[in-house]
């Protein structure tokens, strides 16, 4: 039975350590070379090193571990217990020499390793049985079993720790992996194997002298046996693991599919949800969460946690503006609704309870379950805060984005009442660390520029290609309509008029005098800032952020909030009227606008003005602001 022969993944300079392994090796094959005499080269000697040698070819990988067993230890033990050190440290230094030169992608460091840490194994073992044997290497042993089985015990055991802890310090050297961790992956096979392998040696060998083939003959075949069933459970194991590792590929796959659709309907960016599933999992790593199926509940419930949101309205989920207190009732059932969905799958790990209870408060206002405190998941703790942190630094259809410091400073304000303070703590020390990651993935970072779309992205934009803005006309009649009702409005500040010119875009037809220069013309996607939501969804919105229409335009002027109406002309979508102001709107004002986006409908229609109405094309396509 032996280790699987160290396997580095690059080349890399010679550590210290298998330089000492290599000197090491080298004095002891050089030492067993000097002790080698004629009287150890009889046919025994030659026959369980070619034994050894052979054994060594017919391995069987230990399933899940990086590790293969095989018969040829029981060869080398026997050797020991016949012949001295000598005799098998020079076999299993040509076994390794062997085995090296037969690999691919051969390297001189690996080959010497190879060699050297099997001689130091098998010469160190050798020590350790004659030590307690109490008797010299190659002189006759006692057949007293309260003799020799603690020395086989002895022999087998400092042959584990060498062979298994050598190999394990080499790997993780090369690799930066946990040595310890390395060594305990496959330690409990290796040991039961090697001293079942010093028990047979021990067995199959007299008075020190010759092989007992009576032993033989019987132990032959048990071993036998043994080899071929468990190389077939080995070669089942394998099968069963490859199986496990198909079904966990496809259900990361479904996982991945499911987040896709909860992102395109909440119109956010997966690379959103990605950077949510990769903090949280580092924000558990820094908490000390090391159990397996923890991380990947996390994992999962990371990318699923708003997936009840495929059961929220659209008109709801991307309204651009405060959510009236029955559309905020309907938003809070995404929670319980997405545990729902996801208790009928039965994931293999504890998904529903992050899933359920992400919305949960520390200080037991939160839904759906009001849990306080300790009582709300861990994985659930974690996750509200990297997802609060996140879309507040992130654009959404109802505002603009958030810096790193400002969200900061609103975590901690709410620290030890929505948040855990332990989680909040640690995830603002580990910010500076996760937007370096993030910059590195070339993902989100705070130096983005922009707000979601609306009309502010190409309004802000200078075409410096040449591209000519589409030219809009309405009619006069319209356009003194809109200018006077606004003029009158008190706390309005300006006025867009975007025409639907295609059915998947608005062209801003008429804007008042005080922003006309800056958003004349400009392309605005239906579904975007609050003009394109309103086209969408058909639908008024009152007291929404005119940033996002306008972005920095809105700024400049000290625009504060705005109010929408859909226009229609004879039943059909017309476009969209949106006024801005610097203040509060009463609700005089909204009704007014609602008004207004009627009279304004009434006027294109009796004046026959979709006749008259044309987009003149531009010299090159026009650019759509982005969405």
């Amino acid at each position: 039975m032996q280790t699987e022969r160290v396997r580095l993944a690059r080349p890399a300079p010679l550590p210290v350590f298998l330089a000492a392994v290599v000197a090491t090796g080298a004095a002891i094959i050089a030492h067993s070379v000097l002790s080698l005499h004629a009287p150890l080269l009889n046919g025994y000697a030659l026959l369980l090193a070619a034994l050894t040698i052979a054994g060594g070819r017919f391995t069987i990988q230990i399933p899940g571990r990086p590790a293969t067993v095989s018969v040829s230890e029981v060869f080398v033990f026997a050797s020991v217990l016949l012949f001295g050190p000598a005799v098998p440290v020079l076999t299993v230094a040509i076994d390794g020499l062997y085995i090296s030169v037969t690999q691919k992608n051969r390297r001189l460091y690996r080959t010497l390793f190879n060699v050297a840490e099997p001689a130091i194994s098998t010469w160190t073992a050798a020590q350790a049985f004659f030590a307690v044997a109490g008797v010299a290497p190659g002189a006759p042993l006692s057949t007293s079993m309260p003799v020799l089985v603690p020395a086989a015990v002895a022999m087998a055991g400092v042959f584990f720790l060498f062979n298994s802890g050598l190999t394990a310090i080499a790997v993780a050297l090369e690799s930066g992996a946990s040595p310890f961790e390395l060594w305990r992956s496959h330690a409990w096979y290796l040991a039961v194997n090697y001293h079942a392998a010093a028990s047979v040696a021990t067995l199959a060998v007299s008075s020190g002298a010759r092989i007992n083939f009576a032993v033989v003959g019987l132990v032959g075949p048990l071993l036998v046996l043994s080899y071929v069933a468990y190389r077939e459970a080995s070669t089942r194991a394998d099968e069963a693991h490859r199986h496990v590792a198909d079904v966990e590929h496809l259900y990361r796959a479904s996982v991945e599919m499911l987040a896709i659709a909860v992102d395109a309907k909440d119109q956010v960016t997966h690379g959103h949800i990605r950077r949510v599933q990769q903090h949280t999992l580092t924000v558990a790593a820094s908490m000390g969460v090391t159990d397996t199926r923890e991380l990947k509940a996390m994992e999962a419930g990371a990318l699923l946690h708003d997936i009840g949101k495929l059961a929220v309205p659209d008109y709801v989920l991307n309204k651009p503006s405060a959510l009236t207190p029955a559309e905020f009732e309907t938003m809070k059932k995404h929670a319980s609704m997405g545990a729902r969905i996801l208790t009928a799958v039965d994931f293999p790990y504890p998904i529903v309870p992050i899933v359920r209870h992400h919305h949960e408060q520390w200080d037991g206002r939160g839904y759906p379950d009001s849990l306080v405190g300790a009582e709300i998941p861990l994985g659930a703790r974690i996750l509200a805060v990297v997802d609060c942190f996140d879309a507040l630094t992130s654009d959404r259809p109802y505002r603009p984005r958030l810096t790193d410091a400002q969200a900061v400073a609103i975590l901690q304000s709410r620290r030890g009442t929505f948040y855990d303070p332990a989680v909040v703590d640690r995830f603002v020390e580990l910010v500076p660390e996760l937007r370096r990651r993030d910059a590195d993935a070339g993902d989100h970072c705070d130096a983005q520029a922009s707000v979601v779309a609306g009309l502010s992205r190409l309004a802000a934009r200078d075409l410096s290609d040449g591209s000519a803005r589409p030219a809009v006309v309405i009619p006069a009649a319209a356009q003194r309509l809109v200018e006077e009702a606004v003029a009158a409005m008190p706390g309005a500040g300006a006025c867009v008029f975007a025409m639907n010119a295609a059915q998947d875009a608005l062209v801003v037809a008429y804007a008042t005098a005080r922003i006309g220069d800056g958003v004349a013309g400009v392309i605005i996607p239906v579904g975007s800032g609050v003009s394109g939501w309103v086209a969408a969804n058909r639908s008024a919105i009152r007291r929404a952020e005119p940033v996002l229409d306008l972005g920095e335009i809105a700024r400049d002027f000290g625009l504060k909030t705005c109010v929408s109406a859909p226009v229609f002309v004879r039943a059909d979508l017309f476009g969209t009227l949106t006024v801005y102001g610097a203040g509060p709107m009463s609700d005089e004002i909204v009704a007014d606008v609602g008004l207004l986006a009627q009279e304004v409908g009434l006027s294109i229609a009796r004046s026959a003005a979709p006749r008259h109405l044309h987009v003149r094309p531009p010299a090159r396509p026009p650019v759509a602001a982005a969405s």
